[in-house]
């Protein structure tokens, strides 16, 4: 029987070994670095089951999107994974902003999302009480879910369908079918490459896509003292792949504002220390030099660096959101996530699913947001087009 190693158990991983066993494809062992699950995107990130309104029709996020979150959303139903379905808002707050939801709204039906609709001030102030704005489009498919529950309920299925985990074995070299790790050596026929933040570092040890690098880049998120109902955002810029600072209300009834989006000192730069080797390594790329000399990039990073660097800033763009006087103390500390974003040696960010494969291997180098939502639907794509042989 044909042996599976992946390299990485967040949910892009885990779904995918999921997927080979339900298959009966082979033995599958996935190999995490850590000494225990979620530490970093899986567990990272706001509980978000998007709809695929923000993205571009035809690339196979919008597909992997759209058909993701039917699948997550029954998965959770059928397995009692705790999920709500409130609906997004993308709330336009001026007349500019309307114009863009509207543009928003065609592309999300052409990209396939259903029942989309542009709802008027008065509805959306009775949908939400507390949001600002002329109009919003609202997607009902937008969904919140318990991510860490989600994540584990998919590794005890994968477990219980056969699948071996393996915590603290960091990849240190890979040779042909030779995985080595701090511990042990692991062998298999073919190896999956799931590592998220360091994906690109196990590409690299099998001389695949040596001209991507991964530059990481920050979001933290604070926690609200006021409610919602469901999710407000504000249109995005549809350049880069970044939603801004938006509220959602989580799976326990607590409400967070965030992403904001800038550069990470490391690539696990959680508690704000300079990781130096990581930041030497990221700024003397050709990747990283190309991506900051490029006007557009510096304009929306400068945007974005507003949020983390100033607290008022940030509270403004809260306060312009909501009905409230939200001040200072309204705040409290929540948690920030690092998003593994792909950027080729031109520094332009690769906005979709980027996957490259030998023989032997397939490394799943850009999965970032919508990722948790694509999951399960990525992983039977995989499956069925890249590992099972075409007759």
């Amino acid at each position: 029987m044909k042996k599976y190693a992946i390299i990485g158990a967040g949910i892009i991983g885990s779904s995918i070994a999921r997927e080979i066993r339900k298959r009966n494809l082979g033995d599958v062992v996935v190999l995490e670095k850590e000494p225990e699950l979620g530490y970093h995107a899986s567990g990272r990130n706001s509980g978000v089951i998007h709809s695929g309104i923000n993205q571009i029709p035809g690339t196979y996020k919008a597909k992997m999107c759209l058909k993701g979150s039917k699948f997550l959303r029954d998965y959770c139903k059928k397995n009692d994974v705790p999920m709500i379905e409130c609906g997004t808002l993308v709330v336009g707050r001026n007349f500019e902003e309307v114009s863009r939801i509207q543009e928003l709204m065609k592309m999300g039906r052409e990209a396939g999302v259903s029942d989309l609709r542009i709802i008027d001030k008065k509805e959306l102030g009775e949908r939400e009480p507390l949001a600002k704005g002329l109009a919003a489009l609202l997607s009902p498919t937008g969904s919140i879910v318990d991510s860490k529950k989600l994540l584990n309920t998919i590794v005890n299925e994968s477990k219980s369908l056969g699948v071996s985990y393996q915590f603290g074995e960091e990849v240190k070299e890979i040779f042909g079918r030779d995985i080595i790790t701090e511990n042990r050596t692991f062998d298999a026929d073919f190896i999956i490459n799931c590592a998220g933040l360091y994906a690109d570092k196990i590409a690299h040890m099998m001389d695949v896509a040596k001209s991507y690098r991964i530059i990481p880049f920050k979001g933290n998120y604070v926690g609200v003292s006021f409610p919602i109902n469901a999710m407000i955002y504000h249109p995005p810029d549809l350049r880069f792949p970044f939603l801004g600072v938006h509220l959602t209300r989580r799976i326990n009834g607590n409400v967070i504002a965030g992403p904001t989006a800038t550069l990470s000192l490391g690539r696990e730069n959680y508690n704000g220390k300079i990781k130096l080797k990581d930041t030497i390594d990221m700024v003397s790329s050709v990747n990283f030099r190309r991506m900051v000399a490029d006007k557009e990039f510096l304009q929306n990073a400068i945007s974005n660096a507003k949020f983390s660097l100033s607290k008022k800033a940030f509270i403004n763009e809260i306060n312009s959101s909501v009905n409230l006087d939200v001040k200072e103390e309204d705040l409290s500390d929540a948690f920030c996530g690092i998003r593994a974003q792909l950027v080729d040696m031109n520094g332009k960010m690769e906005k979709d699913i980027f996957i490259r494969e030998t023989e032997n291997s397939l490394h799943i180098l850009n999965a970032v947001s919508p990722g948790l939502t694509c999951s399960l639907a990525f992983a039977e794509y995989i499956v069925n087009d890249r590992l099972i042989p075409k007759s």
